[in-house]
């Protein structure tokens, strides 16, 4: 059983966003998604996300929150350990150390099932999941509390 963290930095009503490598040895690629990765061995959900977060975008937010702890069936039993950020910086400050593109989209946008990259000047597919959107909305009923 693999187990993943996602992490999930946001600013006001919009989203950051990853557009995964188009590399067929990774899942969805093409696909736009959450940033995230796996656990090394002995490491912990909670620094597995700021390790990966700072290794993708080398951010480094004030606080990184968990979320929830998803296992996904339809997904070969993926442990899917979640977390979110404010994103305090401007993505020009930032770097993107991993996938495509990035970009901020509205949960709106995310459930159109496909967002614009910038960089490509046309559109690519979100990963075709439920968690993505589910996901995306528990941040917003747990900032909502």
């Amino acid at each position: 059983m693999k187990e993943v963290v996602v992490i999930i930095p946001y600013v006001g009503d919009r989203v950051l966003m990853q557009l995964r490598d188009d590399n067929k040895e990774i899942d969805f690629p093409g696909h736009w998604g959450f940033f995230g990765g796996s656990l090394n061995e002995g490491e912990s959900a909670e620094k597995a996300a700021m390790r990966e977060l700072f290794e993708e975008t080398e951010y480094s937010p004030m606080a990184l929150h968990y979320l929830k702890t998803d296992q996904l069936w339809s997904l070969d039993d993926l442990i899917s350990h979640s977390f979110y950020c404010f994103l305090s910086e401007s993505l020009e400050n930032l770097s993107l150390n991993e996938g495509m593109d990035w970009g901020l989209f509205s949960i709106d946008e995310i459930q159109s099932e496909y967002l614009r990259s910038n960089r490509f000047s046309c559109l690519f597919p979100v990963i075709p999941h439920a968690y993505v959107v589910d996901t995306i909305n528990s941040i917003y009923d747990k900032l909502a509390t």
